[in-house]
């Protein structure tokens, strides 16, 4: 009774989650990793596993920037710290920052949701807030305020290190006021190091 309490709250949450994405016109790159999220949220609370004991991780990041839409592409390297305290439920937060071969910087910190199928393939949905400082790069809006939601697929070794593939998107969705709302993704390669 209680899991399907929960996944009856979890389903509302998501489907209200994606009638917003959808109205709001989201990109279809916002819509696709809102899906993956909804659906990975839903299995979690279905299955029902145990919160996995996590370490500290400082995660690196080397990938491209504006990958998908190749409107102004650089290179974008990155950093993240990723804590190991529970804020709610499985909510875990983090922290991070980038810059790109343009020479713009971006900052962010939000919440994060590792989603564990067996001992070693991580899947990890986020969503943060952030920064933007345009340099000679792509022109995200102003005032420069974005949100960043993506997607981390890692493979967790025995000794805690993983590696894995990383997509965010980042946009300001116009929600002070923008005029302009041209988005981008950072697709990059990750490495995490537990901080023990």
């Amino acid at each position: 009774m209680k899991r399907t309490k929960r996944l009856l709250g979890a389903c509302a949450a998501v489907g209200c989650t994606l009638i917003g994405a959808g109205r709001a016109h989201a990109d279809p790159e916002v819509q696709a990793i809102a899906a993956a999220t909804a659906g990975l949220v839903l299995a979690a609370i279905y299955i029902d596993r145990p919160v996995h004991e996590e370490p500290n991780y400082l995660a690196l990041e080397a990938g491209a920037f504006d990958a998908v839409k190749d409107v102004q592409p650089a290179g974008a390297f990155g950093a993240e710290y990723r804590s190991r305290a529970i804020l709610w439920w499985k909510l875990r937060p983090f922290f991070g920052a980038g810059v790109t071969t343009d020479g713009s910087l971006y900052g962010y910190g939000g919440i994060r949701f590792a989603t564990y199928f067996g001992e070693h393939v991580v899947i990890s949905p986020s969503l943060a807030v952030g920064a933007y400082s345009r340099g000679d790069g792509k022109d995200l809006g102003s005032p420069p305020v974005v949100f960043r939601s993506g997607l981390d697929f890692e493979y967790a070794f025995a000794d805690g290190m993983r590696i894995g593939l990383a997509y965010h998107h980042i946009s300001n969705a116009k929600l002070l006021g923008q005029t302009t709302n041209p988005g981008t993704e950072v697709v990059g390669l990750t490495v995490s190091i537990p901080l023990r």
